[in-house]
């Protein structure tokens, strides 16, 4: 029992700590959530359905998240407390001059901005890859509910502020020039029509 309890923690480890990172944004916390999940495991190993094993550990990872965020609460007002995630170095786009990093910062923080069950459909689909039929597992919810919870998240996301700005500065002139340049040739095109007519 005890090698397979050793071998379903190794293996399902990452994606119980990335999900609890996601939805926490600090390390300590994923860590705290990610060992609780591992104790329920070994309390609860003789009960569970093993072929369910991976939804089981999402389930109670999403409820142990919850929890986590209900506890903690009152004690942190503002979102700053979790921009620690500097251990991964920043990146450089092709282009030049988009901060990769900052980014991924401003996306997790507005995915953990996220009501739940909004959230956790969009780390467990969009960030871990999930299937539906995992998801609705792990919730239970019925694959419909699944799909419209992703979309109303999804378009949450989508309507952020700080990512709907980053998106303005960074894409923002660039379809501009864009823009101007085929109104141009069109102008262009149309001028050379005029002088042939």
């Amino acid at each position: 029992m005890l090698a397979q309890y050793r071998q379903a923690t190794e293996q399902h480890r990452q994606r119980i700590y990335s999900f609890a990172y996601y939805s926490l944004r600090a390390r300590e916390d994923a860590e705290d959530v990610t060992q609780e999940v591992f104790i329920k495991l070994w309390q609860h190993w003789q009960k569970i359905d093993h072929g369910k094993l991976a939804a089981w550990l999402m389930r109670v990872a999403h409820n142990a998240v919850i929890d986590h965020v209900r506890k903690q609460r009152p004690a942190q007002a503002n979102l700053d407390h979790y921009a620690d995630v500097d251990e991964q170095a920043s990146s450089t786009d092709e282009v030049g001059k988009i901060d990769q990093q900052f980014f991924r910062e401003q996306l997790q923080l507005a995915i953990k901005s996220l009501d739940n069950p909004f959230r956790s459909i969009i780390v467990m689909r969009d960030v871990q890859g999930l299937s539906y039929a995992d998801i609705q597992e792990s919730l239970g919810m019925s694959e419909s509910q699944v799909k419209v919870y992703l979309h109303r998240g999804r378009r949450k996301l989508r309507g952020n502020t700080r990512l709907r700005q980053f998106f303005d500065e960074n894409f923002g002139q660039k379809s501009q020039v864009n823009q101007s340049n085929s109104g141009s040739d069109k102008r262009s095109a149309t001028d050379k029509g005029n002088k042939h007519a």
